[in-house]
């Protein structure tokens, strides 16, 4: 994540936009299943910054967010369940099914070798977070979408780059240096994150968690496996239960897509 410094601007950028007065939050949830159609907004619009009421601005950036999510959800459910139906049949892999677990432990760095084995870790890996968390953290590390390597790179989440090419920030801490990834789109961007926190090894405790309880899964539970996330640790997995309690972010949980 990024350094201390534009740590502190982004939480003092969230809770302005967050806290204000008479913004209430609407402790009500939504208790059956949604759906809404796929629209894959590429980037912030213009007309976003236009927006003066925080709550407004909150919810425009949120409509445009969850279908994103949700697409990103359902690709990684796909390749969940096709791993269930191959750990079925461990006795007899075909040579299709090992080209499969093949392809996604090359992809998910997962030690090659038996492939039984294989499958019971990709199965850890290869799974879904719910919705309000990774709106939560959208929102947390974009300052609800008006950062500029959100507005500029397409990157919600502060993902760093060690390719050499990429956004530099501002404000770096002397010794520190580094620059942030860009995506072609917003959709890339949710893509990449939720495969950097199903593969890499910071957050193996969040994927033992998920592992161990049945779906779907609580983002509360969850979140205790973020704590690496950022430089400020378990006050960041407080933040982020905070948002995501404050804004009722759980009620996008229910959702789906068309």
């Amino acid at each position: 994540m990024k350094d201390s410094g534009i740590v502190a601007s982004l939480l003092v950028i969230t809770v302005a936009l967050v806290v204000l007065p008479g913004m209430v939050p609407d402790q009500s949830l939504a208790s059956y299943e949604s759906t809404i159609e796929y629209i894959n907004t590429p980037s912030i619009p213009e007309a976003f910054r236009d927006i003066k009421d925080a709550r407004a601005r909150k919810q425009y950036l949120i409509d445009i967010l969850l279908p994103l999510v949700l697409e990103a959800n359902k690709k990684v459910s796909t390749l969940h369940k096709s791993l269930i139906r191959i750990k079925k049949t461990r006795y007899w892999f075909s040579d299709k099914e090992k080209r499969l677990v093949d392809e996604l432990a090359e992809k998910y760095r997962v030690e090659k070798g038996d492939y039984t084995a294989m499958v019971e870790e990709l199965l850890l890996r290869v799974d879904v977070l719910p919705n309000s968390l990774i709106l939560a953290q959208a929102a947390i590390e974009s300052g609800w979408g008006t950062s500029r390597f959100a507005c500029e790179g397409n990157n919600l989440f502060g993902l760093r780059t060690k390719s050499g090419q990429g956004m530099v920030p501002k404000q770096q801490d002397q010794g520190k240096a580094f620059k942030v990834s860009r995506f072609k789109d917003l959709q890339s961007s949710i893509d990449y994150y939720l495969w950097n926190i199903n593969s890499h090894p910071k957050y193996d405790e969040l994927r033992r968690i998920r592992g161990s309880e049945p779906y779907p899964h609580d983002p509360f539970k969850l979140v205790r496996g973020l704590r690496h996330y950022s430089e400020i640790g378990d006050e960041y997995v407080q933040m982020v239960i905070w948002v995501i309690e404050y804004n009722n972010l759980q009620e996008y949980d229910s959702y789906r897509l068309e």
